[in-house]
């Protein structure tokens, strides 16, 4: 018999197995045809015995032949294999498009990465004396971690609680799923609007009504909710995206004070930029303010550090804490052992802190770079006061916006659509947008905003 064997990397009784199972799926070798004596086929192809014996051991161990005593190896039936054209007019890709000049809403100063004390503190983690940490580790996180996260909450947001009732995880999004799990089968779950939700299709696309929530000048509005018992609202009251409104005081009392009226309304608090304020002092946080323990709480290390550390956070109320201890204790954490260690350590020798207030004080100048680049633009202004890493603006009517955002592509700038962060996508606010600056540098910020003055003239409606 002649066997057609692949020139690849793989033993040799496995391309005798490959050339052979391919013969039978062909068709080359009928079923209850039996194949050649082991001795002969040796012979045929001038290989030892227990070559060809792994191999057709291989075979029958599959299913594809079958051995009978004294008389040798002989192919199975085997059904064929029904196929249905279920393709899709689909086309996967890994391409990201690369923006010279990206005021997208993601990213951090990237060159101001402290690269030697997260080694050294990295290094550090593998470490033979600390067993443990080759182990599965917490189903809340690293305990180490959690009490660092507890002591920084405090100092940084008034938030007194206990380290156990700290979850670690690699993402609010995966938080938010885990808090689904949490809550009973018949909650709603309502969203600012326009909100980080609406934009993001993960935290909806299983909800089959999710409740937008309007925003007014104090924050979200509730009066739309105001009579569900079983609900959970996610904010972002310290700076709300995308809008920048910061919710009043009268406005965090009025929700603190809705979801205590029955047992099954929560609140999730992200906090996801609480320390990048560059004007006025911190808003006190809904979690420090809640007497009731209604309010969830996400913290996150993506703009504080890197987005590619993938470290949230959750602090759960009491009564969610005894669930989640009761039914999700087999649970892995979705975060490596090692960098939560690292990262516990960066905490609590201080340099956490260090690289906060470092970095408070690069941003602010590429903060005030950028709203001096905006006021010399007349068809640009801000929806609300400036005052964080990402800022709303207003394009002026006289602008052509297609013609616009068409300039902007051709010219490798990136800036945000508000609409994309909508309920409703079609709604009229084409001319709102969102810019973001953190992974610029200063002169990337002048040279692109040099370019964006000249789209702005070049899309003039009345233009000659």
């Amino acid at each position: 018999m002649y066997l057609n064997l692949k020139n690849d990397e793989s033993f040799l009784y496995e391309k005798i197995y490959k050339a052979l199972k391919e013969k039978i799926i062909n068709g080359d070798i009928m079923a209850y045809d039996k194949l050649p004596s082991i001795r002969n086929l040796s012979k045929d192809i001038n290989v030892s015995v227990n070559t060809i014996k792994k191999a057709y051991y291989k075979l029958e161990e599959e299913g594809y032949v079958e051995a009978e005593d004294k008389s040798g190896f002989y192919v199975k039936k085997i059904d064929d294999l029904i196929v249905l054209d279920k393709r899709e007019n689909f086309k996967e890709s890994d391409y990201i498009k690369v923006y010279k000049y990206d005021f997208g809403i993601s990213g951090v100063d990237y060159e101001n990465f402290p690269y030697k004390i997260m080694q050294k503190y990295m290094k550090e983690a593998i470490d033979k004396k600390d067993i443990k940490i080759l182990d599965k580790g917490s189903f809340k996180g690293y305990k180490p971690l959690r009490a660092a996260i507890s002591t920084y909450l405090k100092s940084a947001r008034n938030i007194d609680i206990s380290y156990s009732n700290i979850i670690i995880s690699s993402s609010t999004e995966h938080l938010f799923t885990l808090v689904k799990m949490l809550l009973n089968d018949q909650s709603l779950y309502a969203f600012e609007n326009p909100g980080y939700a609406f934009g993001n299709k993960f935290f909806t696309f299983d909800l089959e009504n999710p409740i937008p929530l309007d925003m007014d000048k104090d924050g979200v509005r509730i009066d739309k909710i105001s009579d569900f018992k079983s609900i959970c609202v996610f904010v972002t009251p310290f700076h709300q995206f995308p809008m920048g409104t910061v919710m009043s005081i009268q406005r965090r009392v009025e929700l603190l004070n809705w979801a205590s009226k029955s047992e099954n309304r929560y609140i999730i608090e992200d906090d996801y930029d609480c320390e990048f304020k560059f004007r006025g002092f911190p808003i006190e946080s809904l979690k420090s303010m809640d007497k009731n323990s209604d309010v969830i709480y996400f913290g996150s290390f993506s703009k504080l550090l890197a987005p590619s550390l993938r470290i949230s956070y959750m602090v759960l109320p009491d009564k969610l804490l005894k669930k989640y201890e009761e039914n999700f204790k087999d649970l892995s954490n979705t975060v490596s052992n090692f960098l939560q260690k690292a990262l516990a350590s960066f905490i609590e020798s201080g340099e956490f802190e260090k690289h906060i207030n470092r970095m408070k004080n690069i941003y602010y100048k590429k903060f005030e770079l950028i709203v001096r680049k905006i006021g010399e633009i007349n068809e640009i202004k801000f929806i609300s006061k400036p005052n964080s890493l990402i800022l709303p603006i207003e394009i002026d009517e006289s602008v052509d916006i297609g013609k616009f955002m068409s300039l902007l592509e051709k010219n490798s700038i990136r800036i945000i659509p508000l609409s994309r962060f909508l309920f409703n996508k079609k709604s009229s606010l084409d001319c709102f947008f969102i810019l973001g600056f953190a992974n610029l540098s200063e002169k990337e910020i002048i040279e692109g905003f040099e370019i964006i003055k000249d789209i702005i003239s070049k899309s003039k409606k009345n233009r000659i």
